[in-house]
């Protein structure tokens, strides 16, 4: 089976109707209703008529293809192994269970997220082939205390990433959200596993809303934008995965103690909220101040009127002042 539900026969047939917009029928023998309910499940909505299976539009996936001949970089595209599925629960999961099984580097792409979460395990919303769920499986050195800059790290990167793509006036949210004009255009999930003392393996989980519509954000319970709603013309997200592993894979390998300084300059031009007034909400009470950055931790820190304080990620929530 491939991609957990779908079998290969099923996997080349969805394929090739993406592509196309109609498959015919005679070509699917007694495939069809099995066919039928994986789009279903996929929410691909589509016409029977007496001789096609019909959509409304081609759809454009994922091409690993593409994206690493895109990548530009055989040191980057030969250091992982690469993973694509239309259907998964999650691309961290996936990513977490190779580590686990084999031990080595590896990026897991997917179409469509069953169980995608974000911070706090919030559900993801990930419909299929509308946005890009990416999970970058490395290995670093690193100090215990540094842990919560590669969320930093993997941030600024990006940022960059859509900057290059024509997505300009894109901020981050600390710690880990991708804002555009206090709409949230991304995020970021990592999770890790030590191996040995001061050495883990991290799965770097992003997500970036791409295609779609004003209508399909509307079930997102916070305000948001995607990428096609900014630039107003669609952006091949096969493109832009490129230029995301391309900006955030050196940046992960590059990280060490001696970028620290550079580190917290960078955070500071993308800071959505610098020196903005801002409320901190913890799981007991509200603090308000002004945004005074990161430190050398990572670490969030608030100028308050009891003075300076400090916050790790997953202690607090933060919003603007309107």
């Amino acid at each position: 089976m491939i991609d957990g539900v779908i079998d290969e026969v099923s996997h080349s047939h969805i394929v090739q109707l993406c592509s196309q917009g109609k498959l015919d029928r005679n070509s699917l023998g007694g495939g069809e209703p099995r066919l039928l309910e994986i789009m279903a499940l996929l929410g691909i909505r589509s016409r029977i008529g007496n001789q096609f299976v019909e959509i409304d539009s081609t759809i454009d996936l994922l091409n690993l293809e593409q994206v690493q001949a895109q990548i530009g970089d055989s040191d980057v595209v030969d250091s992982f192994e690469w993973q694509y599925r239309l259907l998964t629960e999650s691309t961290n999961a996936d990513v977490l269970k190779r580590f686990e099984n084999q031990q080595k580097p590896c990026i897991a792409l997917a179409e469509m997220q069953t169980s995608g979460k974000g911070r706090r395990g919030r559900h993801w919303i990930s419909p299929f082939a509308r946005n890009i769920y990416c999970t970058i499986g490395i290995s670093r050195s690193i100090k215990p205390h540094n842990l919560g800059l590669i969320s930093i790290v993997t941030g600024i990167g990006l940022c960059k990433a859509l900057n290059h793509s024509g997505v300009n006036g894109v901020m981050l949210k600390w710690p880990n959200d991708i804002y555009y004009q206090n709409q949230k255009l991304g995020g970021i999930l990592i999770e890790s596993r030590p191996t040995t003392a001061n050495h883990y393996h991290f799965a770097i989980g992003i997500g970036i809303n791409v295609s779609m519509t004003a209508e399909d954000l509307e079930d997102i319970p916070q305000a948001a934008t995607s990428v096609n709603l900014i630039c107003g013309n669609p952006i091949s997200r096969n493109l832009l995965l490129a230029q995301v592993i391309r900006q955030v894979v050196p940046m992960i390998h590059g990280f060490d103690e001696s970028s620290i300084p550079r580190l917290i300059e960078e955070f500071n031009e993308f800071d959505a909220f610098h020196n903005q007034r801002i409320r901190v909400t913890t799981s007991s009470r509200t603090i308000y101040g002004v945004n005074r950055g990161i430190n050398t931790s990572g670490q969030l820190e608030l100028e308050t009127e009891q003075g300076r304080q400090q916050f790790s990620a997953a202690d607090i929530s933060i919003r603007g002042m309107e």
